[in-house]
């Protein structure tokens, strides 16, 4: 199923890139200057994002004490 679906998304991709080589350079600024709604993240993607900030605060924290440490 997997396999399928890649394939899919492999075969829309390319046909989106047939579609914009084909087009004049006005419809193409056009069609790049329409907007791309946001996407929706769930389970995985949510917890990776929130460790990713985590992980950020904790570093920002040691870079912080050591700088405290090293002046005094």
């Amino acid at each position: 199923m997997k396999r399928e679906s890649k394939e899919k998304h492999m075969d829309e991709h390319a046909e989106t890139e047939w579609v914009l080589s084909s087009l004049e350079r006005s419809q193409l600024v056009l069609e790049k200057n329409k907007p791309i709604s946001r996407r929706r993240l769930r389970g995985k993607e949510l917890l990776l994002l929130w460790g990713l900030r985590v992980y950020v605060i904790f570093m920002m924290i040691v870079v912080l004490w050591a700088v405290w440490t090293a002046a005094h």
